[in-house]
Formats: C-alpha cells, sequence, structure tokens
C-alpha cells in the first residue's frame, strides 16, 4: 500500500509540475504576442523625431493629431474593371470590407450549417464520402490547384466579380473545422423534433429552417464572429480574387508599401493599423464570453 501511495504521490507532483510549465508557457507566448500590439499603440502617438530617436520607449509627448492625419493620408490608388485609376479613401475602402465581410461570413454560416444538417440528419449514397471529404478539406492544404481555380473562374467570369465569387466559393459548405463544429452540433439535435413536425404536417425545409437552425443559433453566432475575425484581415482574397475591389486589408498592405517610397512617417502608418483592427478587436471584446461558452473539450455546444 505504502508503494502505491508513494507512485500515486510522484504522478500527481508530476501533474502539477507539468500544469505549472504549462501555464508558464502559454503566460509567456500571451506576452509575446501582446508586446507588438502594445508597442505599436504607443509608437502611433510619437511625433517623427522621437519615433526615430526613441524607437522603444514611451513619447515624450502624445500626438493625438496623428490618427488625425490618417483620414487624409490614408489613400490608395487602385484601378477598376473599365482600367480607370481611383483613388479611394479610408471610408471607401471600409465600406467594400464591411459589405465583404459581412456578407461572406453569412453565406458561410448559411452553407455550412446546411451542409451539415443534411449529412448530420440524412443517409444516402454518397453522404460518407462527403462527410469523408469535410475532413480531408480541413486536414490537406490544397494549395497547388490555384492556378486550375484561376483559369477556371475567369472563363465562367467569376474572377474580380464579388457577387458571384461569394457565392461559388470553395470553403463556403465544407469550410473543415466550421462544417465539423456545426456537423456536431446538429448531431446532438434529437430527431424527434423533426418526426413531431412532420405528424403535424411540417416539410424538411419547415423543421430546417424553424426547428433546427433556432437550436443550433449559438454555434452558429459563433462560428459567425470567428469568419468575420478572420475575413475582416484577409487580404489574400481581394489579392488574388478581387483586385479591382478596395479593402482595408489590401489597403494598408499597400499603403506601407507606398511609405517606404514617399517617406511617410512610421507613427501614421502605426496609427492607419491601430484603426483598422479596432473593428474587429471591438467585435471579440463584445463576444468573448459567447465564444468560450461554446466551446468545449469535444467541440461546439449546441
Amino acid at each position: 500500500m505504502s508503494k502505491i501511495k508513494s507512485k500515486k504521490s510522484g504522478w500527481d507532483i508530476f501533474g502539477k509540475c507539468f500544469e505549472i510549465l504549462l501555464l508558464l508557457f502559454l503566460i509567456i507566448y500571451c506576452i509575446t504576442l501582446l508586446i507588438p500590439l502594445i508597442w505599436m499603440f504607443i509608437s502611433s502617438f510619437k511625433a517623427i523625431d522621437d519615433y526615430t530617436l526613441n524607437m522603444f520607449g514611451l513619447p515624450n509627448r502624445w500626438v493625438i493629431s496623428n490618427y488625425e492625419q490618417v483620414f487624409e493620408v490614408f489613400k490608395v490608388q487602385y484601378t477598376t474593371k473599365s482600367g480607370d485609376i481611383v483613388k479611394y479613401n479610408i471610408w471607401g475602402m471600409a465600406i467594400y470590407s464591411i459589405i465583404w465581410t459581412f456578407s461572406s461570413s453569412f453565406v458561410h454560416v448559411l452553407f455550412c450549417s446546411m451542409c451539415a444538417y443534411v449529412l448530420a440528419k440524412f443517409r444516402f449514397f454518397g453522404s460518407e464520402f462527403l462527410y469523408s471529404l469535410g475532413i480531408f478539406v480541413m486536414i490537406i492544404p490544397i494549395i497547388g490547384s490555384t492556378p486550375a481555380i484561376m483559369l477556371l473562374r475567369r472563363q465562367l467570369g467569376i474572377y474580380n466579380n464579388m457577387l458571384l465569387l461569394l457565392l461559388t466559393s470553395q470553403s463556403g459548405a465544407f469550410s473543415g473545422l466550421h462544417f465539423m463544429l456545426l456537423y456536431a452540433a446538429f448531431k446532438r439535435v434529437p430527431s424527434t423534433y423533426g418526426e413531431a413536425v412532420k405528424i403535424d404536417g411540417g416539410n424538411n425545409y419547415t423543421i430546417f429552417f424553424r426547428i433546427m437552425l433556432p437550436m443550433v443559433i449559438p454555434s452558429m453566432v459563433a462560428i459567425f464572429v470567428l469568419q468575420f475575425l478572420a475575413t475582416w484581415s484577409d487580404y489574400n482574397t481581394f489579392i488574388i480574387w478581387l483586385p479591382s475591389y478596395p479593402s482595408l486589408s489590401v489597403g494598408v498592405y499597400k499603403f506601407q508599401q507606398e511609405s517606404t517610397k514617399t517617406g511617410l512617417p512610421m507613427p501614421l502608418v502605426l496609427a492607419t493599423l491601430i484603426i483598422v483592427i479596432i473593428p474587429t478587436t471591438a467585435l471579440y471584446l463584445g463576444t468573448q464570453k459567447i465564444l468560450m461558452s461554446k466551446f468545449t473539450v469535444g467541440g461546439l455546444k449546441g
């Protein structure tokens, strides 16, 4: 008995030491993520000479006018579909970012939920293959198919068309992790609800839109927020597939490149970055409880 107790106590000590080391590692990791953001925020309030002479210290004088100048200086040149050259300011780029982020996140969650519901509640020929395809998309990065997709979209007129690209995105239905989370959420909803609706004369559309969707709305909201956060800062889509549409993410990328050529002060560039990340930061802080409450050890709650 004494040997068993000593072994248990040894494992307990090892477990506690492991938890402490893991906690320290996570704390250090979080600090490394916060330090660049804090430095960027502080440096955005510096004057030009203050930033040059004291790059990593506190500003000698907090220059709030940097943020006022951003709305005047932050302009990016774009070539439209017709070949005209147009300059967009921060408000024009913000409109395109808001439209694309909201619409793509909504369509993403809607298509993904419909696909997850069908595979979770119906059994038909090929259903297991489609489920495996969803897992395959989540695990295997399909990067080498970009040239073929580019050629196909150009021939179909989808390239540089925001509406068609929104409806034909290859990650709409099988989005990997989000598909799996919604699949698990629908699996947890008892099928007896649908059977009761059919007894009362309802059809599959009634079951899905009026019974099943309301039961997984919390999970859908969490996925919508995650998709919104990812889409807001996504500049690859606009650079590769929507080159004529300005967005804040691409605008900041081009603005930073032009600043190195024109000698634009770095505090103004950092102030621009702070303004651009304000919406996503506010959204995350406002929905943090929703996001954290939906995640469990096995996935999302239904």
